[in-house]
């Protein structure tokens, strides 16, 4: 399989089962945390059903395991996802590696609070964090990356672990937008932001991948709002 047929099967999952959606006109569009209104939405949490998760799985799986082949990342002890998503992703993108391609590691996740009771040393904060040694390599692994903040974050979790080295990011989607807000765009995107930390970051899909296979379809109002949001917000520019 072609890398773009690989990603055209993985939008036209997306789209099929509401994971992205398209604003019908300028009226009804989109508004983030930031205050940003966007004429689309990337919402993986939407995939719930046994046929999604089967295909999810089979896309991070894929990627990351030719990630690892081509030399692009060591490959990693464990796969971290941050809580909520990241969790489901993590644990899905393990099977993954090992159903598909016999790849067999681990993988973490955080607590929102630290655990109290019984066996902290395993859980208190990262749960799996009982089986990692120190030096050992970590990928995260997350869905939609916007502004970074949560990765951010994540990053600064995984320090309680000590002596560890993250060997990348691993994303469904990259927005490929600058960071900041509505009335405030700063000079990054939050890949770059990311990346500038040696931290090499890696999707299935970006923002450019999506747009110039829906383009065709979609009615000149939205198509020119997409084009504009961009000019406005975007590490890219879309044609």
């Amino acid at each position: 399989m072609t890398e773009t047929v690989f990603k055209k099967e993985f939008l036209d999952m997306l789209i099929k089962k509401g994971s992205l959606r398209i604003a019908e006109s300028t009226d009804n569009l989109f508004v983030f945390k930031s205050g940003r209104k966007s004429p689309n939405f990337i919402n993986i949490g939407a995939l719930t059903d046994g046929e999604s998760l089967r295909k999810l799985k089979k896309a991070y799986a894929t990627l990351i395991a030719s990630l690892i082949k081509e030399g692009k990342i060591e490959k990693p002890d464990f796969i971290f996802g941050p809580a909520y998503k990241g969790i489901n992703i993590a644990c899905l993108a393990t099977e993954g590696l090992y159903e598909l391609f016999n790849i067999n590691i681990r993988y973490m996740y955080d607590r929102k609070e630290e655990k109290a009771y019984a066996d902290k040393a395993m859980d208190q904060l990262i749960v799996g964090a009982g089986y990692f040694k120190p030096g050992q390599k970590i990928l995260l692994i997350d869905d939609v990356i916007t502004t970074g903040g949560t990765k951010l974050e994540a990053l600064d979790k995984l320090k309680v672990l000590g002596d560890h080295k993250i060997v990348g990011l691993v994303l469904a989607a990259d927005r490929q937008e600058k960071m900041g807000d509505a009335i405030r765009v700063e000079e990054l995107s939050a890949v770059e932001n990311i990346e500038k930390q040696g931290i090499p970051v890696f999707s299935i899909l970006n923002m450019e991948d999506i747009f110039s296979l829906v383009k065709d379809r979609l009615p000149t109002e939205i198509k020119k709002a997409w084009i504009d949001y961009y000019n406005q917000y975007g590490a890219v520019n879309l044609r």
